[in-house]
Parts: C-alpha cells; sequence; structure tokens
C-alpha cells in the first residue's frame, strides 16, 4: 500500500495486519517498510516501535500531524521497519484493556512479524534483536511499560516523549479550570456533564481511534478534570504502577526522555518525577534527558539538523 506523495510516510511502503481482536473488533498494526530496500538485496533491518499518542483518548497509529519529522528521518537513516499499533482507548476501555493489548501486541511481533515477512517476500526483513520503542504522550507510557513488562524481549533502547510516566503530579489529578494548549476547556460543571454523557452512550462499546478534532472537547474536558489516570486505573492492576513495576524489574533500557518544560496537557513534572525515581531503584540506567522550552508535541516540526535532536539520536545509536 502506497501512501500519496506528500505525506510524511512517503519514503515506506505499507501493509497492515490483525494482531489481536476484541469482540470482534481488529487490533490493527501497520508495518512501514522503508520504500529503498525495494531496491537493494534482502537483509534485516532493525525495528521501531512506535506507540501513538492522544491521552489514551484520541489518536491513531498512522495519524500524521503528531509524528514527529525527525523520528521520520531518523528510521530512514538507519534502514528501520517501523511498526505502529493500534489499542483500545478511554474512556470505553480501562488501563488494564490498554495494557492487555500492549501485551497481545508483543506477542504478535515475535511469533508472526517474521513468517509474515517471510511469506510476503519483503527484502527488508525485521531484526527482532534490534528494537528501538518509542512512545509519544500516553504512548510513551506504553513504551516505558514495554521494556518493564518484557525485560525477555530485549529492548534495545526506549524515546519518551512528553508522556504521563508519573501519575502522581497534582497538575494531572486535581480538577481546576485551566488553559489546555491555548484553550480554556468548558467549565466544570459542563464539563463533567460532557464526559459522564459521552461514557453513558458509549458504554460496552471498543473503539481504537479517535480524530483529535472532532473529540478535542472531550479530552479537554478530561484533563480539567483531571480524569485521565481515574479512568486508567478504574479496573485496579498491576501494571499500571510505573515505578512499582520499575523496583520489581530493577532495570530500564537506555531511555531518551524528552519533555516541554511549557507543557499544559502532561506536566514536566511526570517526568521530572519519574526520574526521580530511576535515579534510585536503577541508578545504572543509561538516560539522556531534553528538557526543552516548549508545550506539548512541540517537537513534530523539528528535523535532525537540530543540534539537540542530532545528538539524541546520536545517543540512541549507540544502543539500537
Amino acid at each position: 500500500m502506497d501512501f500519496p506523495g506528500n505525506s510524511r510516510f512517503a519514503s515506506f511502503v505499507r501493509a497492515d495486519f490483525e494482531y489481536s481482536r476484541v469482540e470482534d473488533h481488529p487490533l490493527i498494526a501497520s508495518v512501514l517498510s522503508p520504500r529503498k530496500a525495494e531496491e537493494s538485496a534482502q537483509r534485516q533491518s532493525p525495528v521501531l516501535v512506535f506507540w501513538h499518542g492522544g491521552g489514551f483518548v484520541v489518536g491513531g497509529r498512522l495519524y500524521e500531524p503528531w509524528w514527529s519529522e525527525w523520528l521520520i528521518e531518523y528510521a530512514l537513516s538507519q534502514d528501520a521497519i517501523i511498526v505502529a499499533p493500534d489499542y483500545r482507548l478511554l474512556p470505553e476501555a480501562t488501563g488494564a484493556d490498554i495494557f492487555d493489548d500492549v501485551e497481545a501486541f508483543w506477542i504478535w511481533l515475535h511469533k508472526s512479524l517474521p513468517s509474515l515477512a517471510q511469506s510476503n517476500s519483503w527484502h527488508a526483513k525485521p531484526d527482532l534483536t534490534r528494537i528501538l520503542c518509542v512512545g509519544q504522550s500516553g504512548g510513551g507510557s506504553m513504551a516505558v511499560h514495554s521494556a518493564l513488562l518484557h525485560p525477555e524481549f530485549n529492548i534495545k533502547a526506549i524515546v519518551s516523549l512528553y508522556a504521563p510516566l508519573y501519575h502522581n503530579v497534582p497538575n494531572l489529578t486535581v480538577p481546576r479550570p485551566r488553559r489546555i494548549l491555548g484553550t480554556m476547556p468548558p467549565p466544570p460543571r459542563k464539563a463533567e456533564g460532557l464526559i459522564r454523557s459521552y461514557i453513558k452512550q458509549s458504554k460496552g462499546s471498543v473503539r481504537t481511534g479517535g480524530d483529535p478534532l472532532d473529540m478535542w472537547e472531550l479530552l479537554l474536558c478530561l484533563l480539567q478534570q483531571g480524569r485521565l489516570i481515574s479512568l486508567m486505573n478504574l479496573k485496579p492492576d498491576s501494571r499500571l504502577d510505573t515505578p512499582s513495576l520499575l523496583r520489581q524489574v530493577g532495570k530500564l533500557p537506555p531511555l531518551w526522555l524528552i519533555h516541554g518544560e511549557d507543557d499544559s496537557v502532561i506536566p514536566f513534572k511526570c517526568s521530572e518525577m519519574f526520574l526521580d525515581e530511576l535515579r534510585v531503584i536503577a541508578p545504572s540506567t543509561s538516560v539522556l534527558v531534553s528538557a526543552r522550552t516548549g508545550e506539548h508535541n512541540f517537537d513534530t516540526s523539528l528535523t535532525m539538523k537540530e543540534d539537540w535532536i542530532r545528538n539524541g539520536c546520536d545517543f540512541l545509536s549507540t544502543h539500537w
């Protein structure tokens, strides 16, 4: 499957696969292979697993406006195969449901992707001994959890972009009227009414994608009312406690942590507090921190010409 010429993914060939199924709803992963691989001899390519952002509520695996230019550029420079899964979203799902999907994806990746590459005669074959796990916003949590839940898969490095890695942060959990990405959400009483109405109407359904433009008001309401974390924890599950998981595993692959200091969606404090825990629990972890002036998703239009991004990619290349 080809992308339009003006797409950020125009240098890739796309193939979609069902990696799991929930109540007759398919969970899809897109595999993006470098187009230039078709012009060369067969070879092993490193794998970049990408978990999309959207506050666990909106977005989708190939929602282009939220894909960082530099990340696509870096993947191409490494001749990498990108694998981007969808997953169930809040508030129809819970955090436990989402991490069930994470588990199902990793099992599928290791059991099925090599044989799919073989049967479809891909020129670029996935090298599952070289995995880079990347996630934006909510997806950044899923990237870190992937390494903690599956150390046996030997993820070589992680990139966490403005993710809620630490939940006990007032700006994330305490309801209060506030401007988010330059916009004031509806007043608290109206916001609560919108949230309750949506939950009532969507009860029992499964959703794995959501247009941010169509669902933006709902996401703003959830953020303002401090509901994201409570919805994630609606079904108790030990996998949702990142610091506890880190203490159990005791280690983490090399981590490049990127976060805007002016983030009004996921407070920078979420990354700061996680780093404090990491330095105590796993002090030998190789970490590069890029704390930059900027809002949520501040890097999407940036390229590898930026010194700090080029340095971060060099950091990844030493481990991936």
